[in-house]
């Protein structure tokens, strides 16, 4: 138990506590996988062809051990079961048979380890679903390494090993035939001698048939969904020019129209962020939510002071939206409905002559706040110099998020009675220190 305290909440921090655990699973991962390509080379090629073997296996036999322990100390960690297949496979394979009389085919119990194996990389694929195809490719090529692994030195054992022959190339050659014969070269120089290897030949041969047939139907998939929102995207503009060609839209329209989905490919890659966080737990929304919007919420003048509360409810109504270049956001004399905050991109604020520019605002500045606090028109005009991508706060969704908090609503009252009595409506703010 000594070694499921290294990992105890009393010795490490929970960051500190969580890495070392990873650390420890890399570690024990790659000595299963050494365990499983030098078992059947001892118990085809001999003990004395691999290196200090008694060290090699009192060292499996200790981390294996170990590794019991550790599993049992963050399963009362986190509260997930151990499992008993899994408990039971870590013990057989922890088991000293080297130390014990028998056949040296017993050294083969070992493998009920890669369970474990097969159990990390189903955690892997939960926690990094972003990347499933990538690593489903890597899952396939490292099962099929140990598979012609074996199936070499099962080959190797039924063709004999002379007592004076260089048994690493018995094992190349071995290798070389298995290689060929899955993969349905098969040149025929290595041939099966006896009813034994016979049967053997057929076996891998119906095994590269099947591993042959699963590569031509998923790797073409496997590779082509490395990148799946790139081939959407492109499906989406493929039909995207089909429609733009059939109802005949002038050829700048249609450039315009490219170029803003090319936009939201780059920046976004085409995803669209409120369809994406809404469908989060409530919980997780939230937070994700503060993290986008916090700071360009609290660079606002009148949101100084707020609660936690209110700045997380106003976090949840705001809504992106992305105007292209030389878009009017709204214009002067329009009645004011929402305020937008500048996530990306330059505006600038053109005067009542529709020409001049009075000022340019950047990332991190917000406009039209007036018309959340008062009943007027815009007096100025906004168009968009780049690409902009803004978060839009609607009147009414503001005014229900207020009605939640009096005190807050009072001071705006009061704010916005004090604007009408000696301010002039600007229309457009920058944050202090811009």
């Amino acid at each position: 138990m000594a070694h499921s305290q290294l990992f105890s909440r009393s010795v490490l921090p929970g960051g500190e506590q969580r890495q070392a655990v990873r650390i420890w699973g890399a570690l024990v991962l790659a000595l299963i996988t050494i365990g499983a390509i030098v078992a059947p080379l001892r118990v085809v090629l001999g003990a004395d062809l691999i290196p200090h073997p008694a060290l090699l296996d009192g060292l499996l036999t200790l981390l294996f051990a170990a590794d019991i322990a550790v599993n049992a100390a963050e399963s009362r960690r986190t509260g997930l079961p151990y499992g008993r297949r899994l408990l039971a496979c870590d013990i057989i394979a922890a088991v000293p048979f080297y130390l014990l009389p028998g056949p040296s085919w017993l050294l083969f119990l070992r493998l009920f380890k890669l369970v474990r194996v097969g159990r990390a990389m189903s955690l892997w694929r939960a926690q990094h679903l972003h990347r499933w195809n990538a690593l489903r490719l890597v899952y396939f090529i490292y099962w099929l390494a140990i598979a012609v692994h074996w199936l070499a030195t099962g080959w190797l054992a039924l063709r004999g090993i002379p007592p004076a022959a260089d048994r690493w190339t018995l094992y190349l050659r071995s290798l070389y035939w298995c290689i060929s014969t899955i993969t349905t070269i098969g040149y025929g120089d290595i041939t099966p001698a006896n009813n034994a290897q016979i049967v053997y030949a057929i076996v891998v041969m119906i095994f590269g048939v099947g591993m042959y047939g699963y590569v031509i139907a998923n790797i073409s998939t496997i590779i082509g969904n490395l990148q799946p929102a790139r081939t959407r995207y492109l499906a989406n503009m493929e039909k995207l020019g089909a429609f733009m060609r059939s109802r005949e839209i002038p050829p700048a329209m249609q450039r315009r129209i490219r170029d803003y989905y090319g936009y939201v490919w780059e920046h976004r890659l085409g995803y669209d962020e409120t369809s994406i966080v809404q469908g989060l737990p409530p919980g997780l929304l939230v937070e994700v939510s503060l993290f986008l919007k916090r700071d360009i919420i609290q660079k606002v003048p009148f949101f100084k002071g707020a609660g936690e509360d209110l700045i997380r409810e106003i976090a949840l109504v705001m809504h992106p939206v992305v105007y292209t270049p030389g878009d009017f956001i709204f214009r002067a004399g329009e009645p004011g409905a929402d305020m937008y905050f500048i996530a990306r991109g330059h505006c600038e604020v053109v005067g009542t002559d529709g020409r001049s520019v009075v000022a340019t605002l950047r990332e991190g500045d917000f406009f039209g706040e007036i018309a959340l606090l008062e009943h007027r028109g815009r007096s100025a005009s906004i168009r968009a110099v780049t690409y902009c991508d803004l978060y839009r706060l609607d009147k009414e969704s503001f005014e229900r998020v207020i009605a939640k908090f009096p005190e807050f609503a009072a001071h705006l009252g009061a704010r916005s009675a004090g604007r009408r009595a000696g301010e002039s409506d600007a229309e457009t703010r920058r944050p202090a220190g811009r």
